[in-house]
């Protein structure tokens, strides 16, 4: 096996740890809405940026309007948002030179990369954890 397909093995594995603990958080994130209300614990920019990490780990376009149905706000608000984040180059946003009433939001390459580092770290983190739950469910 050359050096370069271990690389890219070890990358897309890394990939799809990182989509795996991102998909858990957005469960999460559901869950918690579920049971205590969205009114409680909304955080429309956290979801928006999950939402955006998801769909470029799996290779998929975001339109600006599709914001507004993950974070459960309306279109004027996430659009409002969308601006906000964009302005602080947290994402960027390009008119779709196919519709132009759509808007592409990405996530700006510095923010993609903090999210890895999250996804790694969320991940080694319930790692440890459920490796103290299985040796020890009282002490945790």
């Amino acid at each position: 096996m050359r050096n370069d397909d271990h690389q890219e093995g070890a990358a897309e594995r890394r990939r799809h740890k990182r989509l795996g603990t991102c998909r858990a958080l957005i469960e999460e994130r559901r869950l918690v809405e579920k049971s205590l209300g969205i009114q409680l614990c909304a955080n429309p920019n956290w979801d928006m940026l999950l939402h955006l990490y998801q769909a470029e780990l799996e290779g998929f376009a975001v339109y600006q309007s599709a914001l507004c149905t993950v974070a459960n706000i309306p279109y004027s608000s996430a659009h409002r948002w969308t601006a906000t984040l964009a302005t602080r180059k947290i994402l960027t946003r390009r008119l779709d030179l196919r519709d132009k009433r759509r808007v592409t939001v990405r996530l700006a390459p510095p923010i993609r990369e903090a999210l890895d580092r999250i996804m790694d770290e969320a991940s080694t983190a319930a790692i440890a954890f459920v490796g103290r739950c299985a040796n020890d469910p009282y002490g945790i």
